[in-house]
């Protein structure tokens, strides 16, 4: 609205998916990852010790979400969007 754009399309997808914690832990490396340990967000200098203690804590996560089946479910939300510059 007020940055000047006009959005002819825009959705939010929702995909659900089910997998082992090793397979989330695959697709979060494949992409989250990079964003939460991107040294350009962090003001102060982030090491591979930093980077490893992170890693090993999303995991833990992880593995305290499988189901008794022994697997996770995964819900991506995706936006879908074309915005014109008015």
């Amino acid at each position: 609205m007020g940055a000047g754009f006009k959005v002819p399309f825009a959705r939010i997808e929702k995909l659900e998916t089910i997998h082992t914690a090793e397979e989330i832990m695959t697709i979060f490396e494949s992409g989250a990852a990079a964003g939460y340990l991107n040294q350009a967000f962090y003001e102060t200098r982030i090491d591979e010790k930093y980077c490893e203690n992170f890693r090993n804590i999303v995991k833990e996560s992880f593995a305290s979400q499988v189901s008794e089946r022994g697997m996770v479910d995964l819900v991506f939300k995706r936006i879908y969007l074309v915005a014109v510059k008015a």
